[in-house]
């Protein structure tokens, strides 16, 4: 079957389901129908794509398609999937980061195949941050189907990324790391300089250049070579600042402070600014092992 030929549809309407029909739309693929709980989010969805049939039926969004991508939340994949009767030719793929392929077990049951397409990417309002450009999906399925889903990441500019069976869960806490995580960071930092009187409107001005930066120099330089901070200079003096800092006015980001603080110590021994002598005084003061 040619993937160029694939008749696609959607169940689910959200972020992703927006982002993946505008991308396989905006690159030549037939997006045949979209279905959600409201038949109003189905119609929003289809007026931005062309050819697609809005509904609020699943099942007719499998009748019509040759591949259903299911964009519905995680807790609710394993439900939608078991409901549809699937014709054996049909694939029936979810999008969940940490879900693996036994979400599908009704569908595979009835001989449709099955698998796995999560973009990597951090969604915000529907339709407004859809540009699948640069990003990894993780494909997860049987050949041929996951090769399929390979060569449509590729057809909408996105880096496949195949990963073994049961390790969904362990990528998608991951992916939270450099993501959702670092949002949180971020969060952090705005509350300790609302301390000093900074808005959080001036606070992300300053902040954001200096996130990029940090990964502009991660892509250059690797994770080691990219770090710079107290640790990797090996300044003893001013990290006991910092923990007496907190200590005083900030005390719940006091445990946070120190244990990211460890972390770094094995990124800057690799980089070669700090001495195992300076490091393993850093990880006394820090209170690590």
């Amino acid at each position: 079957m040619a993937a160029k030929k694939l008749r696609l549809g959607i169940i689910g309407a959200g972020r992703v389901g927006t982002a993946l029909a505008m991308n396989f739309s905006g690159c030549g693929y037939a997006v045949v129908a979209v279905a959600s709980r409201s038949i109003a989010s189905s119609r929003k969805l289809v007026r931005r794509i062309r050819g697609a049939r809005a509904t609020s039926s699943p099942q007719e969004v499998a009748d019509r398609a040759e591949l259903v991508f299911i964009t519905v939340p995680d807790d609710a994949i394993e439900a939608v999937a078991s409901r549809i009767r699937w014709r054996a030719s049909a694939a029936c793929v979810h999008c969940s980061g940490a879900g693996d392929l036994d979400l599908l077990a009704g569908a595979a049951a009835q001989d449709a195949r099955v698998g796995g397409f999560h973009p990597l990417h951090m969604f915000g309002e529907p339709g407004k941050s859809y540009d699948l450009r640069g990003c990894a999906v993780a494909i997860a399925g049987a050949e041929p189907l996951a090769r399929e889903l390979a060569r449509l990441a590729r057809a909408v500019g996105a880096r496949p990324l195949r990963l073994p069976e049961g390790g969904r869960a362990l990528y998608h806490i991951g992916a939270n790391f450099s993501g959702a995580f670092v949002v949180a960071l971020i969060a952090e930092t705005v509350a300790l300089w609302t301390k000093l009187g900074i808005r959080e409107k001036d606070a992300l001005a300053a902040l954001l250049p200096l996130l990029q930066g940090s990964a502009d120099n991660v892509r250059a330089l690797g994770l080691a070579g990219a770090l710079g901070s107290v640790v990797a200079r090996g300044d003893v003096g001013v990290i006991r600042k910092h923990l007496d800092a907190l200590a005083k006015d900030a005390p719940r980001s006091l445990d946070l402070y120190r244990l990211l603080s460890l972390r770094t110590i094995p990124l800057a021994l690799a980089k070669g600014t700090l001495k195992p002598e300076a490091a393993k005084e850093i990880s006394t003061l820090l209170g690590g092992r």
